[in-house]
């Protein structure tokens, strides 16, 4: 009798994206291979020829997609920093390294998640909801998901607008109020995803997000170093509180949330199997500008530190022109973070040139992302507390979609490919509590703000 050999099961952190040869069929050919090893690539080519409409996609290449997550990922998330240091303490600068490794391994099992099926690539962050969990798991994941970054888009809409009206104050526009400048913002991104197609054609966007990012970033760090020479006693830091630790992790995880996009943005990529490195990079460094202000900002204010820094600096010219460069952020951000919603609800509704004429599929696309953004532009402008209620619920479905269904997900659809250490499993169950964490301190803090 032959003894049947057994089935070799790849450690879950040590599964690594793999690659194989593909020659070149032409100098715009894409590199499709599978980012995790499984299938064929050109089963998978074929699968996103045929359901994506690639003949007429742009796809990104893997500098791109850098600045894409960089833009996301860096938001206005980076001026509340240092006040969450004055939270928990110097222990912080550690929080914030935890939750970029999080980050980037949430996103690596989230996009291998899309191949867990040999040679067929899933199209969204829903499908492997759906092929965890059913269609019931689909429906919550696609309902958490789009009312998260709608509702961000939201916040980010009325947050510029406000931003913009205490900038204009003195002016000759100062009169015309902020709901006059939400309403503008509105405009402005609705104009961008009517313009644009696909992720690949909000590229300048993310360029110039992230630009005025870093130019902020540099601004905050010289203010404060320069202020530090002026200031006769230093004040007070401590190592950590342990009263205050849970909120300053939850406010420092929040500020890497932007996992949502990232199957949209692999799926544009040239060159998917380079979506680790990529991913690993432009993490590092967002981690890298949140350490600089974080660090200045409480090491030169210690425990009178305000939230937003800006709130610390020394007022002039310069803290105007930083308020204006994240703000121009904000709003540079938001149709890329629409691109999520945008492109799965077009793929179900069929709005694309295989079905439909070049000037039907433009108004239809039109017409759909135009009644999307109405809809934003009337609750950001008529609903009194739209600003208050969503982060409640953005902070439930945040904790979710970010931390903890990716995992879950993972463990599910891998099981019986993958061997789970304990050492794997008690990391997995780190994420999870992070982002238990998360939402209890995350909605108990929205709570209190109504």
């Amino acid at each position: 009798m032959s003894q049947q050999k057994p089935q070799h099961r790849q450690p879950l952190l040590a599964a690594s994206t793999s690659s194989r040869d593909n020659s070149s069929s032409g100098s715009n050919s894409r590199d499709n291979t599978p980012v995790n090893g499984y299938g064929s690539a050109g089963s998978v080519q074929e699968d996103r020829d045929t359901n994506t409409d690639v003949a007429h996609r742009h796809l990104s290449s893997s500098t791109e997609t850098f600045f894409h997550i960089v833009c996301i990922t860096a938001g206005t998330g980076i001026l509340q920093l240092p006040y969450a240091l004055r939270s928990g303490g110097w222990v912080g600068v550690l929080y914030i390294a935890l939750a970029a490794v999080i980050s980037v391994y949430s996103g690596k099992i989230l996009i291998r998640c899309l191949y867990h099926k040999h040679g067929v690539r899933l199209k969204s962050y829903s499908e492997v909801a759906e092929a965890a969990f059913g269609p019931r798991g689909r429906a919550i994941l696609r309902t958490l998901k789009d009312f998260n970054l709608l509702g961000v888009v939201g916040i980010y809409i009325v947050l510029a607008g406000i931003s913009i009206d205490s900038l204009a104050v003195g002016s000759a526009v100062g009169h015309l109020g902020g709901r006059f400048w939400i309403a503008a913002s509105s405009v402005a991104v609705w104009i961008a995803v009517v313009l644009a197609r696909e992720v690949h054609d909000v590229f300048f966007l993310s360029i110039f997000g992230t630009l005025t990012t870093v130019a902020m970033v540099i601004i905050v760090v010289c203010l404060g170093i320069t202020d530090s020479e002026f200031l006769h006693t230093r004040p007070p830091t401590k190592l950590i509180d342990f009263n205050m630790a849970p909120i300053s992790l939850a406010s420092i995880c929040f500020s890497f949330g932007g996992n949502l996009n990232w199957p949209d943005l692999e799926g544009s990529m040239k060159s998917p199997k380079n979506w680790s490195t990529t991913l690993s990079l432009a993490t590092g460094f967002v981690a890298l500008i949140y350490l600089c202000v974080a660090i200045v900002g409480y090491g030169v204010y210690g425990d009178h530190v305000r939230s937003p820094i800006f709130l610390s600096l020394p007022s002039g010219l310069a803290v105007v022109a930083a308020k204006a460069m994240i703000t121009a952020h904000v709003l540079l951000t938001c149709p890329i973070l629409l691109t999520a919603v945008f492109i799965e609800a077009e793929r179900d509704m069929s709005i694309n040139s295989e079905t439909l004429s070049s000037t039907r599929e433009w108004l239809y696309r039109t017409g759909f992302r135009s009644l999307v953004m109405a809809a934003i532009a009337f609750f950001a402008l008529f609903v009194s507390d739209f600003s208050k209620v969503v982060p409640v619920l953005g902070a439930i479905a945040a904790s979710l979609v970010v931390f903890i269904i990716p995992v879950a997900c993972y463990i599910r659809l891998f099981k019986d490919q993958l061997f789970f250490s304990i050492w794997e499993y008690a990391w997995c169950a780190l994420i999870v509590c992070v982002g238990l964490g998360c939402l209890v301190v995350g909605t108990s803090q929205a709570i209190a703000d109504l």
